[in-house]
């Protein structure tokens, strides 16, 4: 697989491109001083929503994951690798919190979705052994990086492999810490960005939902 060079010294970069998206959106919430959302959301909300483009995956058991399998549904979807010593099993764990605080109604029309950019140490089998230590609801979803990259391109999130020292295979991956909210009709709904709060991420998705359905 292929490497992308992410330096650490573009992380300033990275920050300062999404504090612009997110100020963007922000923006993109109020027409003529009127706030299309609720005050209190703790999350960016794209009134609109953004249609996401075609892409193949696969998931935890092999079985192909794309667009179609968004549709029908409330997605949470966070994108990170299984060798991730902090932010992602702090951020799985966060949405297994937030999962718990769900209803039944809301259980039955959500999935949690965790994605690797690091399909070569992350093949489906080590996937399904990782987000089944969360949650054995969560699916996990890894791909070709041509693939990997038209999702996340689409979606607006940002990750790199820094160069690994020869012969080894611990290399780091720096990758985007938000967690996206997909809906049923697979568009782009809301960004939740760190720090996360599983009660703020579940009371903002009851409010999305009562404002859309």
């Amino acid at each position: 697989m292929k490497k992308s060079n992410f330096p650490i010294q573009s992380l300033l970069l990275v920050a300062v491109a999404i504090l612009s998206l997110v100020l963007g959106l922000w923006l993109s919430q109020k027409l003529g001083g009127k706030t299309l959302v609720p005050a209190d959301l703790d999350a960016t909300f794209l009134p609109s929503g953004k249609p996401l483009a075609p892409f193949s995956l696969v998931d935890q058991d092999g079985k192909a994951f794309d667009v179609d399998r968004l549709k029908g549904r409330w997605t949470f979807m966070f994108f990170g690798y299984t060798n991730c010593p902090d932010v992602c099993p702090t951020t799985l764990q966060t949405m297994k919190d937030a999962w718990k605080l769900l209803d039944k109604k809301s259980l039955d029309k959500t999935q949690m979705v965790f994605v690797s950019v690091d399909a070569d140490r992350d093949p489906p089998a080590v996937l399904k052994k990782y987000v089944n230590y969360f949650h054995p609801d969560f699916i996990g979803v890894t791909g070709k990086p041509e693939q990997m990259d038209l999702l996340t391109r689409n979606i607006g999130i940002l990750y790199g492999f820094e160069d690994p020292q020869p012969g080894r295979k611990d290399y780091v991956v720096n990758h985007s810490g938000q967690i996206v909210l997909i809906d049923p009709a697979a568009n782009l709904r809301a960004v939740f960005s760190p720090p996360h709060d599983p009660q703020k991420i579940a009371g903002s998705f009851q409010k999305i939902r009562n404002l859309l359905e």
